[in-house]
């Protein structure tokens, strides 16, 4: 089951979830694969990236009705693989904001 958090801002969210995937294999560097969102605000935008080192981390931005706006952080990959969304504050139209402020690499 996905862990849920709560934040009070957009980059409160963003940074715990760059932290937890931090502790589940490293520092962010290197080089990334780019994730183009498919659905809503996002599609065809830069959602998030993933890590190329093997330690098969990937943080998402993305919006639905339960959660509302929020970070899905996601390390390992099958039975191992663990998920947290990190939420913050805000109707989808902050996400297309922020859509709108990103583009593909």
């Amino acid at each position: 089951m996905e862990e849920i958090e709560r934040f009070n801002s957009v980059d409160r969210a963003r940074n715990a979830a760059i932290t937890w995937l931090e502790e589940r294999g490293g520092p962010w560097g290197g080089s990334r694969d780019i994730t183009l969102g498919k659905f809503g605000a996002m599609a065809g935008q830069e959602s998030g990236v993933s890590t190329t080192d093997g330690t098969n981390r990937r943080l998402r931005l993305d919006f639905d009705p339960i959660k509302g706006c929020h970070y899905n952080a996601e390390a390992g990959k099958g039975a191992v693989r663990e998920k947290k969304a990190f939420c913050f504050p805000g109707p989808e139209s902050l996400i297309e904001q922020l859509a709108s402020r990103r583009d593909p690499r």
